[in-house]
Formats: C-alpha cells, structure tokens, sequence
C-alpha cells in the first residue's frame, strides 16, 4: 500500500498500479534483483521510454517475435529462449502501435503506484485511460 499501510482507495490505486508493472515485466516486487535503492517502480521508471523493450516480457511480444525474419517463438518456460531474442534485437523494430500501448500501459502502472498517495492517479482516471490505450491498441490491429 505505499506509505500508510491503512486499508484506502489509494492503496488499491497502489496495488492495481504494481499489478500493471508485475503483468508486463514479468517481476514481482520481491524478487531478489530488488533492494532499498531499486524497486519495481524504479526499474520500469528508469527503463521508459527508450528501454521498454528490455523491460518488457518477452512472452507478451511472442507475435511481434513471430512476424520477425527469424520466426522464432518465444516459450514461457525457456527463459534461455527468452532472453536469445531479446538479445538478438528482434524485439527492437516493434511496430509503433505496439510500442505506444505498451509505454502508454506501463505509465499508467507508474501513475497509479507512486509513492504518495496524493500523487497516485485517479482511478476512474486510470480505468478510463486504460480503455482509451485498449481501444487505440485493438483499433489499430484491425486490417485495412
């Protein structure tokens, strides 16, 4: 819940904001890569919006993957594959619809899980941007 602890809307804006961050990176707030100094917020904050493939699970990009010259799949128990790809900058020439709904989710995860409950978004706020970011997203992946 942040700072405070207390049962709150704003610690649930917190928590809904940590589940968008654990959903698209594929970590949890405890993981041992993360410390004091370094937190899931940090790590997504820090990595936006230049390194958001980095950040990103692979698994989620699995068709951009598949749509690359390689074809390769991307399997979720072989974290060896995973991390094959990303290295070999196949996920680098995401499309930018794709990009943009990711950067636009992972803000939104940022916006909702700040450290002040003050500064944290609003959720009808949040819900509302999470559609329109789906609507564009779906709408763009409709063919021509």
């Amino acid at each position: 819940y942040g700072i405070g602890g207390e049962a709150s809307i704003q610690g649930d804006v917190y928590s809904f904001g940590i589940l968008i961050l654990e959903i698209f990176t594929a970590r949890r707030p405890t993981d041992q890569v993360f410390d004091d100094s370094n937190n899931l917020y940090n790590f997504v904050k820090m990595a936006l919006p230049d390194r958001i493939v980095e950040i990103v699970d692979p698994y989620l990009l699995s068709r951009e993957v598949e749509e690359t010259p390689s074809g390769r799949g991307i399997n979720r128990n072989n974290v060896e594959s995973q991390h094959e790809i990303v290295e070999s900058g196949n996920l680098n020439q995401l499309n930018v619809q794709t990009r943009n709904c990711l950067l636009s989710v992972l803000q939104l995860g940022l916006a909702c899980s700040r450290e002040s409950p003050k500064e944290r978004a609003n959720m009808n706020d949040a819900a509302k941007e999470l559609n329109l970011t789906k609507n564009d997203f779906l709408k763009n992946q409709r063919p021509s």
